[in-house]
């Protein structure tokens, strides 16, 4: 066993390394990625901002408080499951800005000594409790609440998340739904789980959505396995993966066509260099000659067929996508096309129920609704998505 293999059977997955993409969720729950450069600084904005080396080594999942000079250190938010049932109740509470004591200038002055670092997040909060003279008439549900917002407010710390499929899919179906085509977690995994994806399959991919169907696929499959990315254009943008922190030895398993080469036959390499080549000549041959086997390998993997799965989330037309690439897909093996309309998948639909090379044509559409989940205070969300795309999945019989 080299060196190399060594160190990566070394390495704790759990932690953060230098070089690393991770998600950064603040009070406010906004969240950035951000890339982990050893001795650069991450700014939060209001919140603060250090040093990136004081991320390598820590932990995910954890919360983190910023601390005046750069620095900072882990830190536990108070929530709901602190509260207990009282006999008191909020009928009677003025709650106005009259039931705050301390003047505007004071709290202003306190949020400035808050941003400079003088004054802890917690000292400030503290402050405003303690000067609210509606604060101990509260339940102690409504107290944790005004302490939680108060928190999003003043506090200057935030969650180390990984940079995970689930992690990013949620992060961009917040901030840039548009981005993966809006796909929500809970369809990327029926996707994942229908196309049955293990891990020496051979997927046969079209991902419109940045790369994140294309990274999903990636961490289901490990050596033996292939996935295989057909894109427009001549690079495909697969923008998405470079934020999962992907080994080589991951990425090496991707194989991407455009369109245009689909059907391309592929010539022996001619490329003459002249009788007295220069060192520039030499370079440029060995690259064009390098270029045009690495196609003629991706070309035959593609032309061997047999895939175990052809996963679909794409601008065109499913219909068009799918009569390409079906040829290519192995028998008693699934097709999964994704959309976030179900109109043209409708005519997808039509058409594979009235064709003899399907089984099982079905078309889904995904419902999620989130729920608190705490003692006596179990209850669905204010506010939930409006929808998280549709799944046109079948099988693909052997042709006979």
């Amino acid at each position: 066993m080299d060196a190399m293999h060594v160190d990566a059977m070394n390495v704790d997955p759990t932690v953060v390394k230098g070089g690393d993409h991770v998600i950064i969720r603040m009070p406010s729950t906004n969240a950035k990625i951000v890339c982990v450069k050893p001795d650069t600084t991450i700014s939060l904005g209001k919140f603060g901002s250090f040093m990136a080396n004081e991320l390598i080594g820590q932990t995910f999942g954890h919360s983190y408080e910023i601390e005046k000079g750069g620095t900072i250190k882990p830190h536990q938010l108070s929530g709901f499951d602190d509260a207990e049932i009282t006999e008191a109740n909020n009928q009677k509470i003025n709650d106005d800005p009259s039931a705050q004591k301390l003047t505007f200038e004071q709290i202003e002055e306190l949020k400035a000594k808050g941003l400079a670092g003088d004054v802890s997040a917690q000292e400030i909060i503290s402050s405003l409790t303690e000067n609210n003279e509606s604060f101990a008439k509260k339940t102690e549900f409504s107290k944790s609440k005004y302490i939680q917002r108060k928190q999003r407010k003043f506090m200057k710390s935030f969650v180390l998340l990984e940079a995970t499929v689930y992690n990013m899919c949620d992060f961009f179906f917040v901030v840039n739904p548009t981005k993966i085509r809006g796909i929500r977690a809970d369809s990327l995994s029926q996707v994942l789980s229908l196309s049955n994806v293990y891990s020496t399959a051979r997927v046969l991919a079209v991902d419109d959505g940045q790369g994140l169907l294309i990274g999903a696929l990636l961490t289901r499959i490990s050596n033996g396995g292939l996935v295989f990315g057909v894109h427009t254009g001549d690079v495909g943008n697969y923008d998405i993966t470079r934020y999962m922190n992907f080994p080589t030895e991951v990425k090496d398993r991707l194989r991407t066509l455009p369109w245009t080469k689909l059907h391309h036959k592929m010539e022996p390499f001619i490329d003459v260099l002249p009788e007295s080549p220069s060192e520039q000549d030499i370079m440029g041959h060995e690259r064009r000659r390098r270029g045009h086997a690495k196609l003629t390998e991706t070309i035959d993997t593609l032309n061997k067929g047999h895939f175990d799965a052809l996963v679909i989330s794409t601008n065109f037309n499913p219909i068009s996508v799918i009569k390409k690439l079906v040829p290519y897909l192995g028998g008693s093996r699934m097709l999964v096309v994704y959309d976030q309309c179900k109109e043209p998948l409708i005519e997808a639909y039509a058409q594979l129920r009235e064709s003899t090379e399907f089984l099982n044509v079905q078309l889904t559409e995904s419902w999620l609704r989130e729920y608190q989940v705490l003692p006596n205070r179990t209850h669905p969300t204010m506010n939930t998505s409006g929808g998280g795309g549709f799944i046109l999945s079948a099988i693909h019989l052997a042709p006979q």
